[in-house]
């Protein structure tokens, strides 16, 4: 009888570091997430914010600005169905996170991939700068360099 007492206390401390370890990595899971990706009113806030600002500092002519939002609806079209492609996937991440207890092929497939579509990102973020310098003065591409190199060199 006193065997049975000692397995019984055995298994609910077992149970309770269980318990824990899975709480831990959930929260763990969250907070990396948190680091990892911004919600989607943050994204499109500091996208509107981003597209004024740029106008302002480069003194766009309204023929300017007409110029540059020609080709942005496809830009913000291709760069929002990318960051729903690239929250989905850290959504992917999270849940292996959560489900694996190693480093596993599918850990590194998952993060492997997220990094394919990060950087489609920044490729499609590179050939916007390229549309909008194809259609500015040398004075403002000088001043639109200025400001790509300087974002560039601030990490996020």
């Amino acid at each position: 009888m006193e065997e049975i007492k000692v397995r019984a206390k055995r298994i609910g401390t077992l149970a309770i570091w269980a318990a824990l370890l899975v709480a831990v990595c959930v929260g763990v899971s969250y907070f990396v997430t948190g680091l990892m990706v911004r919600n989607e009113q943050s994204w499109e806030h500091d996208e509107e914010l981003g597209h004024h600002w740029l106008h302002q500092e480069l003194a766009l002519t309204p023929s300017e600005v007409v110029a540059v939002d020609a080709f942005e609806p496809d830009y913000r079209r291709d760069r929002a169905k990318l960051l729903d492609d690239f929250n989905a996937q850290i959504a992917k991440l999270r849940g292996l996170l959560v489900e694996k207890d190693d480093f596993s092929p599918e850990v590194n497939a998952a993060i492997h991939e997220l990094h394919v579509i990060h950087g489609t990102l920044q490729e499609l973020s590179i050939r916007h700068y390229y549309e909008m310098m194809s259609v500015l003065p040398p004075e403002k591409k000088e001043k639109l360099r200025k400001l790509a190199v300087e974002a560039l060199s601030e990490p996020e």
